[in-house]
């Protein structure tokens, strides 16, 4: 659920991110924001290779299992330390896609940051943030906070 929940969200922050309710509808449709979409997907999902058990994480257990021993879950991967070297890296080499998977990222650590086991912002530093209005994760309160999110941000792509 979690998984899901994390698309639904990024999903959300890209429409809106990109103002895709005035140009989605511009036909022939816009192929630079379908293949940035699945780069925020790709990064969106890609924060919970650090947990073997993940949708990500059983993919590719042979990087997931040495990164969950070394540096547990939501530990270098859920950090501002991690955002830093993928925008460093995509301002370093000029390499733009990395900008959008970056964007993925840091939506999959709001996402984090508004449940009660929060994220190492600072790691190594072991202190986690979260939002004061937090969610359970796997409770109802987790998809109220989706669906809040996500009406949101239809809202403000229809109506801003």
């Amino acid at each position: 659920m979690m998984f899901r929940n994390h698309l639904i969200v990024a999903t959300a922050i890209y429409a809106v991110a990109t103002n895709i309710g005035v140009s989605f509808f511009d036909w022939p449709l816009q192929w630079e924001l379908v293949w940035r979409y699945g780069l925020v997907l790709l990064g969106c999902s890609l924060v919970d290779i650090d947990y073997p058990s993940s949708t990500v994480g059983k993919r590719v257990k042979w990087i997931s299992w040495p990164i969950y021993v070394l540096f547990g879950h939501r530990g270098i991967t859920h950090s501002a330390f991690m955002v830093a070297i993928i925008f460093g890296a995509a301002w370093a080499f000029e390499f733009r896609a990395l900008y959008w998977l970056g964007l993925g990222w840091v939506l999959h650590l709001v996402g984090d940051y508004l449940t009660d086991s929060g994220i190492p912002l600072m790691w190594p530093s072991k202190r986690r943030y979260r939002f004061p209005v937090y969610a359970s994760t796997n409770s109802l309160s987790e998809p109220i906070m989706v669906g809040i999110i996500t009406i949101g941000s239809i809202i403000f792509v229809i109506f801003i």
